[in-house]
């Protein structure tokens, strides 16, 4: 006696439903994941002075360059933007290899001095405004519609988008 068939359970059908639940779930929040990968090759793209520019109480450009790229490619997050056509499949292949370089910089040369100057962050700069380019992306400003900021008492001096 099949017990499963009995009482309606199938596996793939339970997988199923669970992936078309995650996509709908993830696919709402679309616009953020696509904000977020555009900023983090922009934020490539600067030198310190611009860099710089963006500096303050609770953003600190370094460890964004590398905390947003990190999560630009989560793989639920890069994938979501492709699955939803927000960017041309024909591009996944560059923007991976463009995230294998930005992990591939050596970890002595994350540092103000060297994003003008050294020959990595040169070519990494290039390859940004590049991929930009090719995406149809001509402005270099960061987007900070989903960044909520605090003053130092903790109160909302801008409120950001929701992300859902």
């Amino acid at each position: 006696m099949n017990w499963k068939s009995i009482f309606g359970s199938n596996k793939s059908s339970v997988k199923v439903e669970s992936e078309e639940f995650n996509d709908a779930y993830y696919d709402k929040q679309i616009d953020f994941y696509y904000t977020n990968l555009i900023n983090s090759l922009i934020l490539f793209t600067f030198t310190t002075n611009e860099l710089e520019k963006l500096a303050g109480p609770v953003f600190n450009p370094i460890s964004e360059l590398e905390s947003e790229i990190d999560y630009a490619y989560t793989p639920v997050c890069f994938d979501t933007i492709f699955r939803n056509e927000r960017i041309e499949k024909s591009f996944k292949n560059e923007l991976i290899s463009f995230k294998k370089r930005t992990d591939e910089i050596p970890a002595e040369i994350w540092d103000w001095e060297f994003i003008d100057n050294h020959d990595s962050w040169i070519e990494i700069r290039k390859k940004a405004n590049e991929l930009l380019d090719k995406l149809g992306i001509t402005n270099r400003e960061y987007n900070d519609d989903y960044t909520t900021v605090y003053d130092n008492e903790g109160n909302i001096i801008k409120k950001g988008k929701n992300c859902s």
